[in-house]
């Protein structure tokens, strides 16, 4: 299959070598070098954002299994998982209205969804309440907790030097 001609001028290769788009290990979403379209405002620094956001996703997944990759709506469960978790550990259980109207989500999607988290043990029902339970106490927290702050570590660093350069 041969490669329309105009793919080079959406998508035209990188001039210089750029350490934007290394390896920085296996919970980044790998990116092939090359410079991203001018048609795409700020596309560096959205695509930084896209690759922390997807790894740090991933991290998720790769942490609690991949139950939650194979749920219909995975991106809407862990969603409401964390948000969840945030009001857990801010000692203010949330109710399902308030987690639909916080997340901009339809209140019976949210009340389906923790459903499920409530079934697979992850969030427990306090009242008309939700908060997580130990369950989320994984294995090796603290590694996978510092990988994470070196990704938005080193996207913040590559963020700062784009910005600079402009």
């Amino acid at each position: 299959m041969s490669v329309p001609s105009d793919v080079h001028e959406l998508c035209p290769p990188a001039e210089a070598h750029d350490d934007l788009w290394a390896d920085h290990g296996s919970d980044f979403v790998l990116i092939a070098e090359g410079r991203p379209p001018s048609r795409i405002e700020l596309a560096r620094e959205r695509l930084l954002i896209s690759r922390l956001y997807l790894g740090l996703l991933r991290t998720i997944t790769d942490d609690y299994g991949t139950q939650f990759a194979a749920q219909s709506d995975s991106l809407t469960l862990r969603t409401i998982g964390i948000y969840v978790f945030l009001r857990t550990v801010m000692c203010s259980p949330a109710r399902a209205s308030q987690i639909a109207h916080a997340l901009k989500l339809p209140r019976a999607a949210v009340l389906r969804r923790l459903q499920e988290l409530v079934k697979d043990g992850y969030v427990e029902r306090v009242g008309n309440a939700y908060r997580v339970t130990e369950k989320v106490n994984i294995s090796d927290l603290q590694i996978k907790l510092q990988r994470r702050i070196d990704m938005i570590t080193d996207t913040a660093k590559k963020l700062s030097e784009i910005t600079l350069r402009n």
